[in-house]
This record gives structure tokens, C-alpha cells and sequence, in this order.
């Protein structure tokens, strides 16, 4: 059984789509050492198993082609630099993110020929419409996201519900130990109420102008920490923060290998965002022992069962403020149910029966 994981993005982008690739291939290879595994990236340098496939990079043609067809051109170019490989190696499972790259390589097994299986991760989350036919097989990440899938017709053998893992040995209450010593690589005070935020520095989806308002109206004014991929929005999100929260914020974009750090430094954390795939930052929130504030949803309410959380209307102005400053006077650290549903250590056996199953698949068709 040869697996290919595949992240265009990996190796240049911080989000979750790149990072779950990231961590989901060293921990296979940790829990896993004989799996014949092998990472495809569109960034960073080449490595023991890991290739990097040449394309073209989204930031050099978006100002000529626009964003969305720049991001086409990239997938599809990943694509092309792709196929041969699979061909060549003989793998028998692609494992993706990218419903366009996906797509892209759909079209080429159906024309060049392939045996190998399309196993789609939907972590947009795209709805059914996009993926039910351009794929072997889809992992679900959530229980809603699941019976949706199975609502729209897609029939249950080819579908998979497996969520995004977390390393729980990075991601633990111990992180807190390097809280003095992160807080001073920052610039921030040892003493100050620290929120945190982990997502692409954007208003559009991450809606961080929502979370520098809301904490810009608390009493004694925290500090915000942002943490992700910077977009084209993030300059006027910078002024924003200089204007409410001045000398009160920080936007970093760490490697995700020291975002746990972070965690460490801070003293609650909030995601702005009203729908997610599987939100990967609010889950290692949730196992560096932090008190959490979401959007009050199916999926958020799902995925955080078991931690201490707060939901709120995230659209509506004063709930997200009122529910830190609940947050902040104390809460209780639980850690054991939501250790068995997100760890890496609980789901790599789920990854490995998932891969197992879609290889049996492979074999029957063959």
C-alpha cells in the first residue's frame, strides 16, 4: 500500500489545510514507520520522502490573472508536475485537500489512465455539490459535516468520517512553561491578559477586525495576539489594531512547528469565524489547557465538546467581549474526552483502517 499525501500550500502557506498535511505525515511516520508514505508538497526543500512538485505559485500570477485563476493555475500546474509521479511510483491512494488539484487529477486518470485512488479531505468545508463526483473517496472531519454527505446521497461506502488530528505531546498545559520567555521574544508585558488568536490574518472569513473591536471595548484592555498567514488584507488590519488597541497587539506568522509556544503566552483564546471546516487552532487551544470563545453553531459547539468554551453569536457586537471577561475569572481544564477524539495518538489507527479500506477498494476495481 503506497500513499501519496499532497498539500499544494505546504512548505509556503500557514493554515490548517497545510499543517494537518504536515503533522499527519510525521505522525504516521512516528506511530507508522513501515507505512510506504510519501509527502507531496508545492513549497520548502525536498526531503526523506518528501518531494517538492514545481508549479505555478499563486502569488506570482494573481496580479496578472486575478486571485481565484491564479489560484486555478497553481492547483492545475501541481497537477500536471503530479500525475507522472503517481504514475511512475505506482501509488495506489492520493490523499488531498485541494478540490481543484483533485479535480485536475481526476480528469488526467480519466484520460491518461491510473490506478491509483482519489481520497478527498474536506476541510473547507466544500458542500457535497463540489465533491461527490470528482473523487473515490471523501473523508468528513465532523458529525454535521458527515450527515450531510450522507443527506445529499453520497453512499456511506465511500465516505470516511475521520477528523483532523493534534499532537497532543506539543500541544499540552506544559506549553505554559515557556510563557515568561515567549512573552519576551514578543514584546509583551509578563503581567498582561494575553487573547490569542491562530488564524489567517483576514476580515473576510477569520473576521479579525470582529475580535480587535470586541476586545478594544474591554476594561483594562488586553493585548491581542494574531497568528497566521498574512493576506491582502492584513495592512488594514494592522491599522485598525494600531488605532483601537494601540501598543496592545502583536500579529506573528510563526512556522506552525513553534505555534505551541504561543498557546503558552497567552490567557484565552477566540476564533472570529462563523463557519469552519474543522477549526485545527481552537482544538490545540483546547490541549494547551486554554478557556475557548466560538461562534455558537452545530459545528463549533461539535467540536468542542468537553473543553471549556464559551459560545457566542459572533456576528452580534458585545458577546464575544462579555464572554472573555467570563472566560478570564476562571474555568476547569478537561482534557480527556477530547484526547480521545482529536489526538494523533487515538486517530492514527482511524488513518490507517481509512487507508486500508480504500486499498482493498483499489485491488477489487483492479
Amino acid at each position: 500500500m503506497k500513499i501519496a499525501l499532497v498539500s499544494t500550500g505546504l512548505g509556503r502557506v500557514l493554515r490548517g489545510f497545510e499543517s494537518f498535511t504536515g503533522s499527519l505525515f510525521q505522525n504516521l511516520k512516528l506511530q507508522k514507520p513501515d507505512l510506504d508514505v510519501t509527502l507531496f508538497q508545492g513549497g520548502g526543500k525536498p526531503g526523506v520522502k518528501t518531494v517538492v512538485i514545481p508549479n505555478l505559485y499563486r502569488d506570482l500570477t494573481k496580479r496578472r490573472f486575478g486571485k481565484y485563476r491564479a489560484g486555478l493555475m497553481e492547483q492545475r500546474s501541481f497537477a500536471l508536475g503530479l500525475y507522472p509521479l503517481l504514475r511512475k511510483g505506482k501509488f495506489d491512494i492520493v490523499h488531498y485537500n485541494e478540490l481543484c488539484m483533485g479535480s485536475a487529477l481526476f480528469h488526467l486518470r480519466r484520460i491518461f489512465g491510473g490506478s491509483f485512488r482519489l481520497l478527498y479531505c474536506n476541510g473547507a468545508p466544500s458542500p457535497p455539490l463540489h465533491y461527490h463526483h470528482r473523487c473515490d473517496f471523501a473523508q468528513m472531519l465532523t458529525a454535521p459535516m458527515y450527515e450531510e454527505a450522507l443527506l445529499f446521497g453520497i453512499a456511506p461506502t465511500r465516505l470516511f468520517f475521520v477528523p483532523y488530528g493534534v499532537d497532543s505531546h506539543r500541544f499540552s498545559p506544559a506549553v505554559r512553561s515557556l510563557r515568561m520567555e515567549t512573552r519576551k521574544q514578543l514584546g509583551i508585558p509578563e503581567d498582561a491578559i494575553v487573547v490569542l488568536t491562530v488564524a489567517a490574518l483576514s476580515r473576510s472569513h477569520k473576521r479579525i477586525d470582529h475580535v480587535i473591536r470586541e476586545l478594544s471595548t474591554m476594561p483594562g484592555t488586553p493585548w491581542l495576539l494574531a497568528a497566521g498567514q498574512k493576506t491582502e488584507e492584513t495592512d488594514s488590519l494592522e491599522l485598525e489594531a494600531n488605532r483601537l488597541l494601540p501598543s496592545r497587539w502583536k500579529f506573528v506568522s510563526w512556522p506552525h512547528s513553534q505555534v505551541h509556544r504561543l498557546y503558552g503566552a497567552s490567557d484565552a483564546f477566540v476564533l472570529g469565524s462563523l463557519t469552519e471546516g474543522l477549526p485545527i487552532s481552537s482544538i490545540e487551544a483546547m490541549f494547551s489547557g486554554l478557556p475557548l470563545v466560538l461562534h455558537n453553531a452545530p459545528l463549533f459547539r461539535w467540536a468542542a465538546e468537553g473543553a471549556p468554551v464559551w459560545h457566542v453569536n459572533m456576528s452580534e457586537r458585545g458577546e464575544l467581549r462579555q464572554a472573555v471577561q467570563q472566560a478570564l475569572k476562571g474555568y476547569e481544564t478537561k482534557l480527556e474526552e477530547p484526547l480521545k477524539r482529536f489526538s494523533w495518538d487515538a486517530l492514527i489507527p482511524e488513518y490507517i483502517r481509512m487507508y486500508e479500506q480504500v486499498a482493498v477498494a483499489n485491488s477489487i476495481a483492479a
